[in-house]
């Protein structure tokens, strides 16, 4: 039985970018680029690269790209045991076309075979869930999910993700329910009804959340920092120096997975957020969501010397 489980999704990101301008209605010659992704399945890579004991509840499709992303997976020493292939489905895809500038021209997400991560399925996997130090579920799942969820695992500590400001509003009816959070300043206010604009905004904000029952907040400021807050603590960390980006994709999964393994490893919620901002920046060092030069020597070297 693994410390630490994640529900949630895993993901194809296929990705194309012209080598000129991008033509309408046409052949563009370009890179095409495929990748491991979800934020799920991110914050599993990311837990077992830092050494965590993980395992992952989720759903592949019966191709070879789906069985390709759960053996990597459990190359990496994830429980994939509740990883399910189902017969006749194809994997989670999401599909970009870049444009000349890299910025996104359009994009298609199939992500259908979700819906087949059912309360039942979840049932089947609730003595090895019950088990776990801490289980991590995102806002990809549904809101009916995540309630059955919360309620099939009550007393087990839980962790959400909102994932979007869109999507975190399917769990604003359960933040009673989770032992933490990390949403950022948008995804804060859609689940709090409350605007953040000053330090004063987030010092309400997160009694807001407290008083609703969640043992520790996070919320992440992108280049700012994170605002952190529990019962004994609160405070905001800044970033000492320049971050070297190349991508910020994954590094609010990253950040996850830090909080995910200091839950586990009883750390201290300001020692947490430490280790959130060492792991954030790592990531952000990498054109793919998960940086495979992540690991625990390297993120305590960071929290020592540049958070």
């Amino acid at each position: 039985m693994a410390e630490i489980t994640i529900i949630g999704g895993i993901n194809i990101d296929i990705e194309g970018c012209p080598f000129g301008s991008l033509k309408a209605e046409d052949s563009n010659p370009g890179k095409i680029s495929l990748a491991y992704g979800g934020v799920g399945r991110n914050i599993a890579e990311n837990t077992a690269r830092l050494g965590g004991d993980t395992a992952m509840v989720s759903v592949i499709g019966d191709d070879q790209m789906g069985r390709g992303a759960k053996a990597q997976l459990a190359e990496l020493g994830v429980d994939v045991s509740c990883v399910t292939e189902l017969q006749g489905r194809s994997s989670s895809m999401y599909l970009s076309i870049l444009d000349e500038k890299h910025d996104m021209a359009m994009a298609i997400s199939d992500m259908s075979i979700m819906d087949e991560l059912t309360p039942a399925k979840l049932a089947d996997c609730a003595p090895f869930l019950r088990s776990s130090g801490i289980v991590a579920l995102d806002a990809n799942l549904d809101e009916d999910f995540l309630t059955y969820a919360c309620d099939l695992l009550d007393g087990v500590p839980l962790f959400f993700d909102p994932v979007s400001a869109s999507k975190a509003a399917r769990a604003k009816h359960l933040i009673g329910r989770f032992y933490s959070m990390k949403p950022n300043v948008m995804e804060a206010e859609v689940l709090s009804g409350l605007r953040v604009e000053t330090e004063a905004d987030l010092a309400r904000v997160g009694d807001w959340f407290l008083s609703q029952g969640l043992e520790q907040l996070f919320i992440t400021l992108n280049k700012d920092g994170v605002y952190y807050k529990s019962k004994e603590k609160e405070g905001i960390l800044r970033p000492r120096g320049d971050l070297r980006l190349v991508s910020a994709t994954g590094a609010g999964d990253s950040f996850s997975a830090a909080i995910l393994l200091g839950c586990v490893r009883g750390l201290d919620i300001e020692e947490i957020a430490r280790m959130g901002m060492a792991a954030a920046s790592i990531a952000m060092e990498s054109e793919q969501a998960v940086n495979s030069n992540i690991n625990m020597k390297e993120l305590k070297r960071r929290m020592r010397e540049d958070v």
